[in-house]
């Protein structure tokens, strides 16, 4: 494999939203059956045993482990779909791939929440500083199969020279995100109902795209980093040759 080590250029702002338009159309189906799936029976066994304690507790980890799952799930779909253009896996595949990889998604998901939260509290900066250096530690950590830690230098190397552009990609979803606020509420005040049914189909058909953009981010990284496909750039252990025939 041959890297580039970043020379290919900026990435672009604009292809990262094509691409992920693009695979937001193929995989918005396989996304949400996946997440009801894992957050319907969830919710329920949470509900089930209430807030306080022990059960609380339990129910909560039940909750983890599932948005954990969902997360993982999520990347795999995006991975399918950058392989060969389409989703091939079944959905008892994708969700049997991830289950590999549960606990580390959980670890890296506590380590980011503490690392980053506790740069928030150094006056913002710092924790905004680290949350768009490690913006692609998750699918570098699924796709990869890497650990916690080597994820995270995964990630700093991938977003490096870039995280201005990343940060212009969060800043376009955010305001995107207060616009249909703005809108839910405004409508919610003139016709209740109109704008609770507005605000349901609006978190339906938009929650695919922001949960897919960051993997497709991670992919289009990889390629402008290195020069290849995720694909080439993940490289396995060579297969010994067969033994010559006697």
């Amino acid at each position: 494999m041959t890297s580039q080590s970043g020379s290919a250029g900026s990435l672009d702002i604009g292809g990262v939203f094509e691409a992920t338009t693009e695979i937001y159309k193929k995989v918005f189906g396989t996304v949400w059956i996946v997440a009801l799936i894992l957050l319907i029976p969830s919710a329920i066994i949470a509900a089930l045993l209430g807030n306080e304690g022990i059960l609380g507790l339990i129910g909560s980890l039940v909750q983890l482990v599932a948005g954990a799952w969902l997360l993982g799930s999520v990347i795999r779909i995006v991975q399918d779909v950058e392989e060969d253009g389409r989703v091939d896996w079944s959905v008892g595949e994708i969700l049997g791939s991830v289950t590999g990889r549960l606990i580390s998604i959980i670890l890296l998901e506590i380590v980011l929440a503490i690392l980053v939260g506790i740069g928030l509290l150094l006056l913002i900066v710092p924790g905004v500083i680290l949350a768009l250096m490690w913006s692609v530690s998750m699918p570098s950590l699924v796709v990869e199969d890497k650990g916690v830690f080597d994820s995270l230098s995964r990630s700093s190397e991938l977003t490096k020279d870039n995280r201005t552009r990343i940060l212009g990609i969060v800043l376009i979803v955010v305001l995107i995100y207060i616009a249909i606020i703005a809108i839910g509420v405004a409508l919610t005040a003139a016709v209740p109902v109109l704008g609770v049914i507005a605000m349901i189909i609006v978190g339906v058909l938009a929650y695919p795209y922001v949960s897919i953009i960051s993997t497709v981010l991670y992919y289009r990284l990889v390629e402008l980093k290195e020069g290849v496909a995720v694909a080439e750039a993940v490289v396995e252990e060579p297969l010994d040759p067969p033994a010559p025939a006697v």
